[in-house]
């Protein structure tokens, strides 16, 4: 009786063990599959928030510069900003260090290309190719209307933009243009008519507009003489910040 009571106790452990034994497995392997799905919930909510703060930022862009600007977040790759224009740009270290600031270097890249010519000028040497092979997806283009002035009449001005976007598009069909004027000039006569034509060239063709007039004072206000050099051959450091603070707001919406 002795050794059977033995051989019974030790028969209860053994089950008592092995049963253990496999609640504890199936319950690690339930909590194993619990856990993968949260987790990876959980870090892909963190990644859509991130993609997210970088959208609200671009919120003024045109919709087909967001939509390229996430197709690059997801994927991982830089989306490059191209500004265009005459040598009159001191607002470009302004602007460049806020969007770098603001998305990181990693996700939006932005670069100045600057020309001393006139649009007829550009267009007969093809700089437009040197543009097209940057590869941005947001130009920004400013189309040389004070070197024009006097010089090419607005109609031809508009022509040269137009091949100059042509000519971009297709190398990059997916490209996304926005125009801006060069600074404003105290009493302007026929650039204020190039700057109007210009102004409709953009809403005829659905392009974005930046209207950095609209920060300076009134072309007619001797007010704005402080915001230009005294040949009115540029702008002042005033009228540089007047200018850069507009672009910062749009391209950084906080």
């Amino acid at each position: 009786m002795k050794y059977f009571l033995t051989a019974l106790w030790a028969f209860i452990c053994i089950g008592v063990l092995a049963y253990s034994h496999l609640s504890w497995n199936k319950q690690t392997s339930v909590q194993a599959v619990i856990s993968e799905p949260e987790t990876k919930d959980k870090q892909e909510s963190i990644e859509g928030t991130i993609d997210h703060k970088y959208i609200e930022l671009a919120g003024n862009w045109p919709k087909s510069a967001i939509d390229k600007l996430t197709l690059s977040l997801k994927e991982g790759n830089p989306y490059k900003i191209l500004f265009v224009g005459s040598t009159t740009s001191e607002w470009e270290n302004v602007v460049s260090t806020s969007i770098t600031d603001s998305f990181g270097s990693e996700r939006v890249t932005n670069e100045l290309l600057t020309y001393d010519l006139t649009s007829e000028e550009f267009v007969a040497e093809n700089k437009q190719l040197e543009i097209a092979a940057k590869g941005a997806q947001l130009i920004v283009i400013e189309p040389f209307l004070l070197n024009d002035n006097g010089v090419v009449t607005i109609d031809v001005t508009l022509a040269n933009l137009t091949k100059i976007i042509e000519d971009i598009k297709a190398d990059n069909p997916g490209t996304t243009f926005l125009l801006q004027p060069s600074y404003p000039i105290y009493l302007p006569k026929y650039y204020s008519t190039q700057i109007e034509e210009l102004k409709a060239y953009a809403k005829e063709n659905n392009i974005t507009y930046l209207d950095h007039w609209t920060a300076w004072p009134s072309t007619d206000n001797l007010e704005i003489k402080e915001y230009l050099d005294e040949q009115q051959s540029g702008p002042s450091e005033k009228g540089y910040q007047v200018w850069a603070q507009y672009l910062v707001e749009y391209f950084v919406n906080k």
